[in-house]
């Protein structure tokens, strides 16, 4: 019972502090569309999927869509899908969700859309679907946005935005909010704004999108907002759909693991795992790229996957995954961790942990990584060009932090080279966070990082 007393006084206290930051009259829901969030279904040169939220009361929506053109005023030509809607919460009457997946779409074309019905309808956004072939694209990575999202985090994802405008779309490796609560994902929507609408979500799942159990002896369950928000391939495991998936995009196929699920929940890891190696295993794209929350090699204090490390890095070595993008830490390290890596493969992943939001842990101080970095919020703008990816790490100042390539040549094999990185590598330990730091560890830091 003691147990089930903290975790209620823990959460009354964390909705009271957080109501208190803002009118949070700002954040009902309303008669006209708002949380427009657009994501890939499936094929990306061919469909996107819409979804929304509006006032409990609007039970028929609707979503119109166009191919592009300069000529305004076409909404009477418009193709409209009628959406399919439920609750917005399980089990709650707060708003409604509505929800349609265009397909049938051509590749490489610009469209026009709008969501809407009785209530009223959202502005006209524009979306471009990908290529059919394997041509040059860039995208948007971010670690962990979680805390702070309204006051901080939205700096950071409107400064990636204004940098890299023409990105496929926004990759989140995870903790997209602190907790699968309605106040949070409030913070988020108002932090990507426009952006959710106009350039595609995709992302997986972190451990705060599970609801922490007050019975400390069960795994948690997995919130109740993202089913509603996002629609991704069901092409995973049948008990991990949505979360664990695949698309191939111009050349390059992207993986999702739900990492908290494989290695916490999962009743079944054999056949989750049996689904990642064949996938990776039937792979017809040139580069792959797999992305999860909880980092292989963590780079936080007092922090280390055992679990999760020994069931996946085997198969991303093993089938020779280029890139592997995580978070979880709140830090941000980069490298391939060679002494520990596999000497049989030929090319290694390159494993990347870095942290969006305002959130911010101390480094550890058992370095494997070729860059590392700490109290500072990062975007990351990755481009897929051919036989290159190029991979540019940034604060949200715009100031460059880390950047490298990974050159894959006739025969497969890869070079990975270390770009420009003039700034000197920031290992600051958080205030809040120097505590856990014993001083034997304080001590150690200090010689890895000559901070002495």
């Amino acid at each position: 019972m003691s147990k089930i007393f903290i975790s209620l006084f823990v959460f009354i206290v964390i909705h009271l502090n957080l109501a208190g930051q803002y009118d949070t009259s700002m954040f009902r829901p309303k008669l006209s569309p708002d949380r427009i969030m657009l994501t890939i279904p499936g094929n990306p040169s061919t469909t996107r999927a819409v979804s929304w939220r509006t006032d409990f009361t609007i039970k028929n929506a609707y979503a119109q869509i166009i191919e592009a053109t300069e000529k305004p005023l076409f909404d009477s030509i418009a193709n409209t899908i009628e959406a399919q809607s439920s609750s917005w919460e399980t089990g709650s009457d707060l708003a409604m969700g509505h929800r349609v997946i265009f397909s049938g779409l051509k590749p490489s074309a610009l469209y026009n859309y709008r969501v809407g019905g009785d209530g009223g309808w959202s502005e006209w956004f524009q979306f471009r679907t990908s290529s059919a072939e394997n041509k040059s694209f860039s995208i948007l990575y971010f670690g962990d946005v979680q805390n702070d999202i309204l006051s901080y985090g939205s700096r950071n994802l409107r400064q990636a935005f204004m940098h890299e405008p023409d990105a496929e779309f926004m990759l989140f490796a995870g903790d997209l909010v602190n907790r699968s609560y309605e106040e949070y994902w409030a913070e988020f929507f108002y932090a990507g704004s426009f952006m959710f609408s106009s350039i595609p979500v995709v992302a997986t799942p972190g451990n705060h999108e599970y609801y922490p159990n007050p019975d400390s002896t069960k795994p948690r369950e997995f919130s109740n907002h993202w089913n509603q928000i996002f629609t991704n391939p069901q092409n995973g495991p049948q008990a991990n759909l949505n979360r664990s998936y695949y698309f191939d995009y111009q050349g390059v196929k992207f993986i999702s693991l739900d990492s908290y699920f494989l290695a916490y929940i999962s009743q079944d890891t054999a056949s989750y795992l049996q689904w990642f190696e064949q996938v990776l295993k039937e792979n017809t794209m040139k580069w792959k790229v797999v992305f999860f929350h909880h980092p292989v090699y963590s780079c936080s204090f007092n922090r280390d996957n055992t679990g999760l490390r020994e069931m996946i890095k085997p198969i991303l070595e093993k089938y020779g995954v280029d890139l592997v993008l995580q978070g979880h830490d709140h830090t941000y390290c980069r490298g391939q961790n060679l002494p520990m890596a596999g000497t049989e493969y030929e090319n290694l992943p390159v494993y990347v942990v870095s942290v969006s939001g305002a959130k911010m842990y101390g480094l550890n101080p058992e370095r494997w990584s070729d860059r590392v970095g700490s109290n500072m919020q990062l975007y990351q703008v990755i481009e897929f060009a051919g036989d290159k990816i190029i991979f540019n790490s940034y604060t949200s100042s715009k100031e460059l932090y880390d950047s490298f390539s990974i050159i894959k040549n006739k025969k497969g094999s890869n070079t990975v080279l270390n770009l420009e990185n003039n700034n000197e590598e920031q290992v600051e330990i958080p205030g809040k966070f120097k505590y856990k730091y014993t001083p034997e560890a304080l001590q150690k830091f200090n010689a890895t990082f000559g901070t002495e």
